[in-house]
């Protein structure tokens, strides 16, 4: 019996002992069974350090948008840790870790591999948060947060990995970052010139979040495309047009061209004109003017600034110029309330007897016996 146990404890695979192999293979069934109960302990303890007064629904919105990533972090954390325990056999000959070849081509490999998933899970968990935010912004009376917050969350992504990458320079490939560093100032001039347009849309993104011409949500006009602004990001505003579709604009453009923002206005105008025929009495004129004047100061979506003029003896017609201003700034709600104006200027001038004018043109003719007239219509 002890001869076997003794074979038992003298028994290797690649020279190594069984204690090794068990804690490989302990760490890697671990991994296996306990890496879903493991990430949503975490999680939850997570959201209950940076969360008072934890929302459970809110944490089961993070558990299943994160809890993916956290896994494949998990598992080869563990697979990491269960090849360490294992070592290579000496007969191999192969050089340290620390000098250039197959131990350190793996061990390299394995952390690179390691920070690349922790990375992905650091952008889900800012993403996550970001859009956490930004929904909690719709329902606050300021538009600034639904500004702020998508650009914000922009920020942490580059932030995030710009640190991820300083650190695997230095602390696994071994790079000064100090000289990396002071290279970029050597280097920086190249990069800036390679990267103009770059740097004048990031800091055009800037001066939109100083100044504020506009915010996320707002209606603008920029030469000749109308709509909602949805995003403001480092590079680009992103609109949502009366189309439907998305049109990007670089941050450069939107800050040297005009942009009207049409949510800053408190109304909107109408003008146009009417053509009524030559034949129209001048007291049904008068009638057709005055009830239309009546009509637009009675109306309550309108202000006082509304008028109606006879403007003008046109080629065919008589002119009546209509102004008036809506008491909106949403588009489509303007477009609803001229609609219902249009049908009751129609209404006013069938009812009061009056008729719209189209192009005409009279033609008198002469000959030697009669002269006669043709009304070309």
């Amino acid at each position: 019996m002890f001869e076997w146990v003794n074979q038992y404890f003298n028994f290797t695979i690649l020279e190594n002992k069984p204690s090794q192999i068990a804690s490989f293979l302990a760490l890697m069934l671990f991994a296996f069974l306990f890496k879903g109960i493991l990430s949503s302990l975490i999680i939850r303890l997570v959201s209950r350090i940076f969360v008072r007064k934890t929302d459970e629904n809110m944490v089961s919105s993070f558990l299943l948008y994160t809890q993916k990533y956290l896994k494949r972090f998990l598992v080869f954390l563990f697979f990491y840790a269960a090849f360490k325990e294992l070592d290579f056999p000496k007969s191999w000959d192969l050089k340290p870790s620390g000098e250039f070849g197959l131990k350190m081509i793996l061990n390299k490999g394995y952390q690179i591999f390691l920070v690349i998933l922790f990375a992905s899970l650091v952008l889900r968990i800012i993403s996550f948060w970001g859009n956490y935010f930004r929904e909690k912004a719709k329902y606050t009376e300021s538009k600034m947060d639904d500004h702020l917050i998508p650009y914000l969350k922009e920020i942490a992504k580059v932030l995030a990995i710009i640190a991820i990458v300083l650190f695997t320079l230095s602390n696994i490939l071994n790079f000064n970052v100090n000289t990396i560093i002071a290279g970029l100032g050597i280097g920086g001039l190249a990069v800036a010139l390679a990267g103009k347009e770059t740097l004048e849309n990031l800091f055009a993104s800037f001066t939109i979040f100083l100044d504020k011409p506009f915010i996320t949500g707002d209606l603008v006009r920029v030469e000749n495309i109308t709509g909602r602004v949805e995003k403001v990001g480092f590079r680009t505003t992103r609109i949502r047009t009366t189309d439907r579709s998305i049109v990007t604009l670089p941050n450069k453009t939107m800050v040297d061209k005009p942009v009207d923002n049409l949510t800053n206005r408190s109304t909107w105008r109408a003008f146009f004109e009417l053509d009524i025929t030559y034949q129209t009495p001048t007291a049904v004129l008068k009638a057709i003017r005055d009830d239309i004047y009546d009509y637009l100061h009675q109306h309550p979506r309108t202000d006082e600034n509304s008028q109606v003029f006879f403007s003008d003896f046109g080629q065919n017609a008589l002119k009546l110029q209509v102004y008036y201003f809506v008491l909106t700034n949403d588009f489509f709600a303007f477009m609803r309330v001229k609609d219902e104006i249009n049908f009751k200027i129609h209404e006013i001038v069938t009812q009061n007897g009056g008729d719209f004018a189209f192009p005409t043109r009279t033609i008198f003719m002469k000959n030697l016996d009669e002269k006669s007239e043709i009304l070309e219509k």
